[in-house]
């Protein structure tokens, strides 16, 4: 069955492995991901850099960063996660509500996941990017919008000092994530497209995962 939304999380460690990891890694990625929204275009570095939607992480690459650095944990320097919609549905939403409907979808995600899991909802930024799906037949691209979060390796614990976080899919985090993202979704479809939406599924709607790290995934060739 086609999936509603493709969501997915990874991580960027301290130490360096090999090239996009560690602290080198971290900073190419968060300067790549501000600066474009196809992986062939030409840095602009000029035109809005501060596109961040800035949660107490940072409205900047270099401070998003650093704050990343400080937060870190022992294995985690920071998280990384994408959200992105399945555009046919999307194309059922009315343009001008497309891009609050994924800015609100991100932010719920992001703070359910964690305060069910015992935490409070940790500093975080993201960035909406847009662009066309590439499809194997001869129909036409979608608009595919989709963000890409970052968040800390710790998180505050409810009258306690911070704490790692981890995603261990043993113990059901990722599972718990993509139940968060569905039901959000889904109530958001609801609500402005209506109860119609429900025939392009023949299931109940469920999550694919993609690799987040994959830059290539999200910049295709133009």
């Amino acid at each position: 069955m086609k999936a509603i939304i493709v969501t997915d999380f990874a991580y960027k460690g301290p130490k360096r492995k090999g090239r996009g990891t560690g602290h080198q890694g971290l900073r190419a990625t968060l300067k790549y991901l501000q600066y474009r929204d196809t992986r062939d275009d030409p840095f602009q570095q000029s035109d809005n850099p501060e596109r961040w939607v800035d949660h107490g992480l940072g409205q900047h690459y270099r401070a998003i960063f650093e704050t990343c650095d400080q937060l870190q944990s022992k294995h985690v320097l920071a998280w990384t996660w994408v959200i992105s919609p399945a555009p046919d549905l999307m194309a059922l939403v009315p343009e001008e509500y497309r891009r609050d409907l994924v800015l609100n979808l991100t932010e719920h995600i992001v703070e359910d996941f964690y305060t069910q899991r015992g935490f409070e909802v940790p500093e975080y930024s993201y960035v909406l990017h847009d662009r066309l799906t590439e499809p194997e037949d001869d129909s036409n691209p979608l608009q595919q919008l989709h963000t890409h979060v970052v968040l800390p390796g710790t998180a505050p614990l409810p009258g306690s000092d911070r704490q790692a976080v981890y995603n261990n899919k043993e113990k059901g985090h990722d599972a718990l994530f993509r139940e968060i993202a569905s039901q959000h979704f889904t109530e958001a479809l609801d609500d402005l497209v209506g109860p119609t939406w429900h025939r392009l599924r023949e299931e109940e709607p469920q999550i694919e995962s993609l690799d987040p790290n994959d830059l290539n995934t999200w910049f295709p060739d133009q």
